[in-house]
């Protein structure tokens, strides 16, 4: 699974680039089986890659007509560190939440998460831990694997282990607005040892599990994290 959502996030900045390099706004593009040719990825991964730029607004799909490069939204300039982290998003309700437990180390990137991450298996990543508690009850366990460096850049995720910042206000604070896109999947989840216990809560419960990577505008994956979250302590709402 993460072997194919990186090939379709190449995809994804490869079709970036092309668009950028060799089209205007209002051009048509090759069908999908011509762009899979040119990017030699397969048909699939070029349907999906088209799918995730309509979504940005990026390009417009017509059925039976064809895609074309669309003007970009005024919401495309929108940095992530504007978004509201997790800290901003329970003090917006009236709850207080504070970092139970935080810490970093390096460790050898197990081989699904370097494939997402861009790096040879083994090589040192960043490891970020943390434990988050909504007033007093362990509320959301966040793991974050962070690249060493980005752009050149040595990354030091020492700033995440305080409730002040969060993971986009650590890696825009090494680079101006390097973080872009972020892609999340959620689903349901059993927790099992030592989750369970970290969340305080029974082996078995079901709690909200997201993973989330997090990209330049190049496609360039920067962060790829899971969180397992109590919705019986704070509840999540997307709205689009």
């Amino acid at each position: 699974m993460a072997k194919r959502d990186s090939v379709v996030r190449n995809a994804v900045a490869a079709l970036r680039q092309l668009i950028d390099d060799d089209y205007a706004v209002g051009d048509r593009l090759p069908n999908e089986k011509r762009l899979a040719e040119i990017l030699d990825v397969s048909r699939g991964s070029v349907r999906e890659a088209l799918g995730a730029l309509e979504a940005e607004g990026f390009v417009t799909r017509n059925w039976g007509v064809g895609t074309f490069v669309s003007a970009p939204r005024p919401s495309t300039s929108l940095s992530m560190s504007a978004i509201a982290s997790y800290r901003d998003r329970v003090h917006a309700v009236g709850r207080t939440v504070v970092l139970r437990e935080a810490g970093y180390t390096l460790v050898p990137a197990p081989v699904e998460i370097a494939a997402v991450l861009g790096v040879e298996p083994d090589a040192d990543v960043w490891r970020v831990y943390r434990l988050f508690a909504v007033d007093g009850t362990p509320s959301a366990q966040m793991v974050e694997h962070i690249p060493t460096t980005i752009h050149d850049v040595a990354i030091d995720p020492a700033p995440m282990t305080t409730v002040d910042s969060g993971l986009f206000d650590m890696l825009n604070g090494h680079i101006d607005d390097v973080v872009s896109h972020t892609t999340t999947d959620i689903e349901a989840f059993r927790v099992s040892e030592p989750e369970a216990a970290a969340l305080d809560v029974e082996p078995g419960t079901p709690v909200l599990r997201t993973e989330q990577v997090t990209t330049d505008v190049q496609g360039g994956v920067l962060a790829y994290g899971v969180t397992l979250q109590r919705t019986d302590v704070l509840r999540m709402r997307i709205t689009r």
